[in-house]
């Protein structure tokens, strides 16, 4: 165990990483509190404040959690506050896979990254990348960025067991974090929308657990139809509605 480093660590409830990170994390660290959050939470658990608040926590990990942590609770971490970003630097905030995949990008990654008051927007201390291979998807690229992340948070954490603190890696953010809203309009295609930039966005988008891309008709948000990712936008079909065969969308929110 690292000086007897105290570290708050809040994960994802995806079990596998969620499982992993906590069990490496106890190793090294004596870990004070450990809570887990599905995708669509946004308030900071008050224990993990709590718990920051008495002033002996050296670091906070923030792995995969969804909240954005209180810049109160920031300041009261004695050492390293980090957040793992499951993206390159390329992309920060949300959609981040859709994006590279939609501007053709060669290479995709992870990213450690201190938190700040504003989102994505710490000093980078470590990144992970890899190629964004011919056939991915936004599931396929979406998952082993998840898989990465946990290396990265290995890595991340034996830094600071060696040395107690972090050093920024030379990398900087290439825009403004992208927000939930600014990824949402993107999503939403227009009718006049050539075939081919449908079809980019439908390969960009397309996730088997998450919505995406949309049209707006008549002031309804609908999905594009699974069965017919290849052939939405057909000229050959005579109304808009038609030629798309559009479904309504229930489904949740998309990464």
């Amino acid at each position: 165990m690292g000086a007897n480093y105290r570290c708050v660590l809040l994960t994802s409830d995806r079990p596998d990483l969620a499982d992993a990170a906590e069990t490496f994390a106890r190793k090294r660290f004596n870990v004070r509190y450990v809570s887990r959050h599905a995708r669509d939470e946004r308030e900071f658990p008050r224990a993990a404040a709590a718990a920051i608040a008495s002033g002996d926590v050296d670091f906070l990990l923030n792995y995969l959690a969804p909240m954005i942590v209180p810049a109160g609770v920031l300041g009261c971490v004695r050492r390293e506050a980090v957040n793992f970003h499951p993206a390159s630097p390329a992309w920060p905030g949300v959609g981040s896979a859709s994006y590279a995949l939609y501007h053709g990008d060669s290479m995709f990654g992870v990213t450690a990254h201190r938190m700040t008051s504003r989102v994505d927007a710490g000093d980078i201390v470590r990144v992970i990348r890899f190629p964004v291979r011919p056939d991915d998807t936004c599931e396929t690229l979406f998952d082993r960025a998840l898989g990465a992340t946990l290396s990265l948070f290995y890595q991340v954490c034996e830094e600071l067991v060696s040395v107690g603190q972090l050093c920024p890696s030379g990398d900087r953010w290439e825009r403004a974090a992208i927000t939930r809203a600014e990824f949402e309009q993107w999503m939403t295609l227009s009718a006049t929308d050539p075939p081919g930039e449908i079809a980019r966005k439908v390969r960009a988008l397309r996730h088997s657990r998450l919505p995406g891309p949309f049209f707006e008709i008549d002031g309804v948000r609908v999905e594009v139809p699974r069965n017919r990712d290849s052939g939405g936008a057909s000229k050959g079909e005579s109304s808009f509605r038609d030629r798309c065969g559009l479904t309504q969308s229930t489904r949740g929110k998309h990464d």
